[in-house]
């Protein structure tokens, strides 16, 4: 699975899909695009088929041909365990959709 993650997430749960999880996956920051506008960050995403990790949803919302990956941080361990936290839950669902649709999802 391709990610891109936005950055309200860490760097390193984007570091943790790649190197633990065998996926390619990109942190916003990363690729230059920390502090710029959804609109571009998404442009990003659906140009290298990328589904977008964030919890902003009505800030991507508006955007078409995107796989959004919903996930609340409140919904994930505090501190350092939420990097490693984050990248469990997002490879069990790239496992569970291997081929997923476009629009939101919310992985559990």
């Amino acid at each position: 699975m391709r990610f891109l993650l936005d950055e309200m997430f860490s760097p390193a749960a984007a570091a943790l899909l790649r190197d633990e999880f065998g996926h390619d996956a990109l942190h916003v920051g990363g690729v230059g695009l920390r502090s710029v506008d959804d609109a571009v960050v998404a442009t990003l995403a659906r140009s290298e088929r990328r589904a977008m990790v964030t919890e902003n949803v009505s800030d991507f919302a508006p955007e078409s041909e995107l796989v959004l990956v919903c996930v609340l941080k409140r919904t994930l361990p505090a501190g350092g365990a939420q990097a490693r936290a984050l990248a469990e839950l997002l490879d069990r669902w790239a496992r569970e959709h291997p081929h997923p649709y476009v629009g939101p999802h919310w992985p559990t």
